[in-house]
């Protein structure tokens, strides 16, 4: 659907540019993380005013949202997932455990 829309040459720069961004998501697209009960255990990201002032207006009770991207290059998923694997992968593969990685693609 995004090559028909967009064109086959400005999809495959978003899905394979080390730099280049697609469109943000609407905050209340279904592609968004922050409506991915999943997400919701996210910790290490600083609160959102404008998500939370938003969902707490949508919802009538105050809900604090986490500032999920809404957008990502290649190199914004590097700079976010290379620290986390050292930091916390790494060191558990060194002790000995086992570790399942699971990813999609990049």
């Amino acid at each position: 659907m995004i090559a028909q829309q967009y064109g086959e040459k400005q999809f495959k720069a978003w899905r394979r540019g080390y730099t280049v961004r697609p469109p943000k998501v609407s905050s209340f697209s279904l592609d968004y993380p922050g409506n991915d009960r999943r997400y919701k255990y996210i910790y290490d990201l600083r609160y959102s005013i404008s998500e939370s002032i938003m969902r707490s207006f949508d919802s009538g009770k105050l809900e604090l949202h986490r500032k999920l991207p809404k957008t990502e290059s290649l190199k914004d998923c590097m700079s976010r997932v290379i620290p986390y694997f050292c930091d916390e992968i790494q060191p558990r593969v060194e002790e000995g455990k086992r570790v399942l990685i699971s990813s999609s693609e990049n």
